[in-house]
């Protein structure tokens, strides 16, 4: 059996800058992947793959996730745009 790498983190993009500034957002309303994963009906290792830029989400779960912390999406993309992980 071959061996299974890790995740690569990656440095800059716009998955990892929506991730960032979706934490940020989430930490700021002290709210946990728990948390959000339950009211986005999702697992929370999809939120801490998105949160780390590792996938790209669907618009749909996009709009659950910022439901989830109480965003508008649109705020979360601007704070994504100013984001020095936006390239």
């Amino acid at each position: 059996m071959p061996k299974r790498g890790k995740h690569v983190q990656p440095f800059e993009g716009p998955e990892k800058a929506f991730g960032h500034a979706f934490r940020l957002m989430r930490e700021k309303r002290g709210i946990s992947q728990e948390e959000v994963s339950a009211a986005a009906e999702c697992d929370r290792t999809t939120v801490s793959l998105i949160e780390r830029g590792l996938v790209s989400p669907k618009l749909e779960t996009i709009v659950r996730l910022c439901k989830a912390i109480t965003a508008y999406p649109s705020v979360v993309m601007q704070r994504m745009e100013k984001s020095s992980f936006y390239r």
